[in-house]
C-alpha cells in the first residue's frame, strides 16, 4: 500500500514529535509497517471509514482506499480521554 500522510496528520506528528522525537518515529515505523504488509489492522470508529490503530501514547486514525494507506490524524489519547 502507499502511505499518504494528510496535511492534518503531518501537523498532528509535528507535535507529537516536538515533545517526543521518540514517540513520533514509532508511529511513522507502525504506519509504514502497516502500508508494507498491505492489510489495515485497526479497529473501526464512528467515523465512516475511518478506522484507528494505537501506538501508545498516540492514536492514529486512518482510512484504506483502494492501495493507499490515508493518516488522518495522530492524537494523543491520554488527552481525548480526559476530555469532556
Amino acid at each position: 500500500m502507499r502511505l499518504v500522510w494528510t496535511r492534518a496528520a503531518q501537523q498532528d506528528m509535528e507535535e507529537a514529535a516536538a515533545w517526543s522525537s521518540r514517540q513520533a518515529l514509532s508511529v511513522v515505523a507502525a504506519m509504514e509497517r502497516m502500508a508494507e504488509i498491505g492489510w489495515s489492522l485497526g479497529k473501526p470508529t464512528g467515523r465512516a471509514g475511518v478506522r484507528y490503530w494505537p501506538v501508545p501514547p498516540l492514536g492514529v486514525f486512518y482510512r484504506v482506499l483502494g492501495d493507499q494507506l490515508i493518516i488522518v490524524q495522530v492524537a494523543d489519547v491520554r488527552r481525548l480521554l480526559e476530555s469532556p
